[in-house]
């Protein structure tokens, strides 16, 4: 059984059943030590329990420690007062010209969860509809575009470069094919997975040097009350479709998996 994809609750939170072996000629990536005095940047890639996880950080850095980087009423700003011990965690995109390095140049260390390439593809459509539903502007959908048609815009723009509405937009360096398996080597102090989400919060209290959270909290969930009237179809019969057009996402993806499953034996000793 996938080390990642199969989670039992225990207190001590050894949820993980089996340890994946890696395949051959690929190694599991180390993760950079988090130095405090410097600036962390927590990337919440959008549908990748990013709101859940900020709860966590509150009650890790408090809210004078926590800088929140999201677009409300006008575009965000650089939180000048962020420094030591601090960590500004929030929706980025280097793609669209505001990723964290544009905010934030002199970073150096980041933290992200990931998510299942196709479960975020799908997580997005139906999330894009409630935006614009709930009177946000979503250009993208101003024609009402099918699956079908949603999908072929995006292969199309990841084909031609780099696609906007990817999860690799959001992570501050462009990741290629050649380096996909290197992705997180650099700058990285801990990567979390959605599919093992109880076990990379660990991971994560471990790196940072705080104590893992009590209870694990997930808020705006699909299933909750104010998103009924998302799309509901699963959208399974594209799934094989999706891995052979965005297959630099699942690379990116399982070098993520890998970085959180070399760092799993410590976090699950603490």
């Amino acid at each position: 059984m996938d080390l990642l994809m199969h989670q039992m609750t225990s207190s001590t939170f050894e949820q993980i059943s089996r340890v994946e072996t890696p395949r051959a000629g690929i190694r599991a990536s180390a993760s950079q030590a988090y130095d405090p005095s410097q600036l962390l940047i927590s990337l919440h890639v959008p549908k990748t329990a990013g709101t859940s996880f900020c709860t966590t950080l509150k009650s890790w850095f408090g809210d004078d420690r926590l800088y929140l980087h999201y677009r409300d009423a006008a575009d965000p700003v650089r939180h000048d007062g962020a420094g030591a011990r601090a960590c500004v965690h929030g929706h980025f995109n280097r793609v669209r010209g505001i990723g964290a390095l544009a905010y934030y140049p002199e970073a150096r260390q980041f933290i992200t969860f990931l998510r299942d390439p196709f479960s975020r593809f799908v997580s997005q459509w139906r999330y894009l509809h409630f935006q614009r539903r709930s009177g946000v502007p979503v250009p993208a959908l101003d024609d009402n575009p099918t699956f079908g048609q949603w999908f072929d815009r995006r292969a199309k723009a990841a084909n031609e470069g780099e696609d906007p509405f990817s999860f690799l937009a959001q992570l501050p360096w462009q990741v290629t094919p050649d380096n996909a398996d290197r992705a997180f080597d650099r700058g990285y102090i801990a990567v979390g997975i959605l599919e093992a989400y109880d076990a990379s919060v660990r991971v994560l209290a471990k790196a940072l040097g705080f104590p893992p959270p009590q209870a694990v909290i997930h808020v705006n969930r699909a299933d909750d009350a104010h998103r009924s009237g998302d799309p509901t179809e699963t959208y399974g019969e594209w799934q094989a479709a999706h891995r052979d057009a965005f297959a630099l996402e699942y690379a990116v993806y399982e070098a993520g998996r890998r970085h959180l499953l070399a760092a799993l034996p410590a976090a699950l000793k603490a």
